[in-house]
């Protein structure tokens, strides 16, 4: 077969030299994934995870008897005393999972099985990625020369623990439970052994859950810790109205108009946007929002000091925040920040805001 029968046309179909015409409706892949916005289904009220807020002071133990578990808890909290990187690695994850610029979704409940069932997968990828542990001789990782398994759920204590975690000698397990209704998650250890779990069921997989005595032995390296929030969980509302815009800037515009005063993260713009550069999408919402007194302050300096000034929450490392905003006729008239030789506040429900100043150019800009 000759190389032009070997070929492949503009929409990646192969040549072999029969004529084939294409569809009238279609496009190359290329062009037809940089226009055409996704509308996934909304979220649903089933199915979804039990809303909790992790476990409380009374639940399990603080430190453990078991020199190993012991040794890989002060482990992770010296690579992470404040937890701060551990909520960064979950929030990769799960935005991960859900794909926003690729299926516009935000939602737990709008995954298909497979994909849910693989959240466990990327947890333990990003865990790895976030704090570069050794691979464990059997198990996921291997933490102060320990073999430690990675353990998911979105379901407080509802860890599904498999038969090589006890049936060659009792192993460690790292709990891991995140939340996005509740804004929580919690990481414990536990040394899994017959007597922590429940009877095994009928299940094919022959996995097992831990039961009381289980649970009141975990390990408690985190409790129930402030997760870095999905906004649009949190703004059902306002998820509604940026799925059905009609283009992706209208949906950025949605999103910062309507959630004044919150952190919203790269992920969000994203899945609003259905784009490569959402980057773009900020500055371009940024001069559209400007008309309506809003303004929008990103992650690099001066915008996080003027973001405190005007008390609001400070942008971190991807993450934005806007508001609307009022030139301050008299001194003592709330916080202000200083903008063009002004002083500019936050603006009071029922002002009228004219037009938003244009702000500095950040670090990185």
């Amino acid at each position: 077969m000759d190389s032009q029968k070997q070929s492949k046309n503009d929409w990646g179909w192969l040549d072999f030299g029969v004529s084939i015409e294409a569809p009238e409706s279609a496009e190359p892949r290329t062009l037809r994934s940089r226009t055409k916005r996704a509308f996934p289904p909304l979220p649903t009220t089933t199915g979804r995870p039990r809303a909790s807020e992790g476990p409380g002071e009374a639940d399990g133990l603080n430190q453990s008897a078991d020199p190993e578990v012991e040794a890989i808890r002060l482990a992770l909290l010296k690579a992470d005393p404040d937890g701060s990187r551990i909520s960064y690695a979950l929030r990769e994850a799960l935005d991960q999972v859900y794909d926003g610029r690729r299926t516009g979704r935000w939602d737990f409940t709008q995954l298909s099985k497979t994909e849910k069932t693989h959240i466990g997968t990327l947890v333990e990828i990003w865990f790895q990625r976030e704090f570069e542990f050794n691979d464990g001789v059997e198990l996921d990782f291997s933490i102060a020369g320990i073999d430690v398994d990675c353990k998911w759920s979105m379901n407080l204590y509802a860890w599904e623990i498999p038969m090589e975690m006890y049936s060659r000698g009792d192993k460690v397990a790292m709990l891991i439970w995140g939340n996005e209704d509740s804004a929580r998650w919690a990481v414990g250890l536990l040394r899994i052994s017959d007597e922590m779990l429940r009877p095994m069921g009928k299940q094919r997989d022959r996995k097992r859950r831990l039961n009381d005595h289980g649970r009141a032995n975990i390990t408690w390296v985190f409790r129930n810790m402030p997760m870095i929030r999905n906004t649009l969980v949190h703004h059902p509302e306002v998820a509604e109205k940026m799925r059905n815009s009609r283009s992706g800037q209208e949906a950025v515009r949605t999103v910062f108009r309507e959630i004044q005063g919150e952190l919203i993260n790269h992920a969000t713009i994203e899945t609003a946007g259905q784009q490569v550069d959402s980057s773009k999408r900020v500055r371009d919402a940024r001069a559209a929002l400007r008309e309506e007194g809003m303004i929008i302050l990103g992650h690099y300096q001066p915008h996080p000091r003027m973001a405190e000034e005007l008390g609001l929450p400070k942008p971190t490392l991807g993450r934005f925040v806007s508001a609307r905003v009022v030139r301050t006729c008299r001194p003592g008239e709330g916080q202000g920040t200083e903008l063009g030789g002004q002083i500019w506040r936050i603006a009071r429900d029922g002002e009228v805001a004219a037009r938003a100043p244009d702000l500095p150019r950040q670090g990185r800009e």
